[in-house]
């Protein structure tokens, strides 16, 4: 199957041999048809919605880069997952540059072939919000796309995984899609998924919230002798509201499910932000130690603020109190970095040395600055101190 027009059905197809008693695919479309670099959305499943062999998508775009994000109830545990498709504008295979605790990494074929990445330690849980995030930035020639995750129970983000996709500018196309799939004949079981907070930053940097979308559930997959023909009408979506506001929400098989809207139909949700409220990325301590002329660093941040995606550091010298210069810089993209090191040119004694360390975040907002004094020593003085007592 070609993948654009794979992707543009989202994803779901009737498998030779199967009955009819799978739940109907239902997708949500936003109207966000423009390139991006960053996509979030936040997924919740709420409890009587939990159904074994589901996948609650929550991030789909197309591209040369097509992929999706989201989570599933599997039975080996409820698990977040991120795949990217093959193109033929990559010049060389799909690969994992970073994976995060518990993320596994595998080829796919079947419905085109890519990379996929499933987390199963991390889990998820029903009734709570969880936000994906992902975003695509250039490598020389190349994009990365990076995944991350956070609990609106702990406020925690993880990073996921991050892949390198072997063509240049593949940016996130949309619109945007989400679905529910039933990937066995499971249609007696309800499941549902709630969305809301959905954005998409455009390539000038301007944030565009997903205030509407086109509700539709697979017309064909209804028809008599295929894959859902005997939930024909179990299936319903649109707009609600409880406690924590207003979001979308599709339903999908269940015995007494019946749709309250048209196939398709269209929704809105409307939205006040500028831009996506979670808290800016916040360092919390770090420590500089040159030996000799080689300075390493280490910082660690506040994992319930956003998670870090370049870090900036400046070497200053200070000899007197009012005359401070920069000897040296060093600036990487590297959401997973906690360290780095630095060669400093040849350094006259006397001065104080002190790093600056500031860092942007995975929605581009800057972190306050910390200064800290960097302590010196010198190699013979580090193996002195290693030195085991005998």
């Amino acid at each position: 199957m070609n993948l654009n027009l794979f992707l543009a059905c989202f994803l779901f197809v009737a498998v030779v041999g199967f009955g009819q008693n799978a739940a109907p695919s239902s997708h949500i479309v936003f109207d966000d048809n423009f390139e991006g670099d960053i996509l979030v959305n936040e997924v919740r499943v709420p409890e009587n919605g939990v159904a074994m062999y589901t996948y609650y998508e929550t991030l789909g775009w197309r591209g040369d880069a097509s992929g999706y994000a989201g989570i599933q109830v599997h039975p080996r545990a409820n698990n977040f997952i991120f795949s990217i498709w093959d193109h033929k504008a990559h010049k060389a295979p799909i690969r994992a540059v970073y994976t995060g605790p518990g993320t596994l990494t595998e080829e796919f074929g079947g419905e085109g072939t890519g990379l996929k990445s499933w987390n199963f330690e991390l889990g998820w849980e029903p009734n709570t919000w969880y936000t994906l995030v992902s975003r695509s930035w250039a490598v020389r020639d190349h994009t990365y796309y990076g995944f991350w995750a956070r609990s609106g129970k702990t406020k925690r983000w993880t990073h996921l995984v991050t892949m390198d996709v072997a063509a240049k500018n593949a940016y996130f196309q949309g619109g945007t899609d989400a679905f529910i799939e039933d990937w066995l004949e499971t249609g007696k079981n309800l499941r549902t998924t709630n969305l809301r907070g959905g954005w998409k930053r455009k390539t000038d940097g301007e944030w565009y919230p997903f205030q509407s979308g086109r509700y539709s559930v697979n017309y064909w997959d209804l028809e008599p002798g295929k894959r859902s023909f005997n939930f024909k009408t179990n299936w319903d979506g649109g707009v609600a509201k409880d406690e924590t506001g207003l979001f979308y929400f599709m339903t999908a098989g269940g015995k007494s499910t019946k749709p309250s809207v048209n196939n398709p139909s269209r929704h809105e949700v409307t939205r006040t932000e500028a831009k996506p409220p979670y808290e800016r990325l916040r360092l919390l301590k770090a420590e500089a130690l040159m030996v000799d002329r080689k300075l390493s660093v280490t910082w660690e941040v506040d994992e319930q603020s956003l998670p870090p995606f370049q870090f900036r550091l400046k070497v200053l010298e200070q000899k007197m109190e009012d005359i401070v210069r920069v000897i040296a810089a060093h600036s990487e993209v590297k959401p997973h970095g906690r360290f780095a090191e630095m060669i400093l040119p040849e350094i006259e004694n006397g001065g104080s040395l002190w790093v600056e360390i500031k860092c942007s975040d995975i929605l581009g907002n800057e972190s306050k600055k910390m200064s800290i004094k960097i302590d010196r020593t010198t190699a013979a003085a580090v193996g002195k101190v290693r030195k085991p007592k005998k």
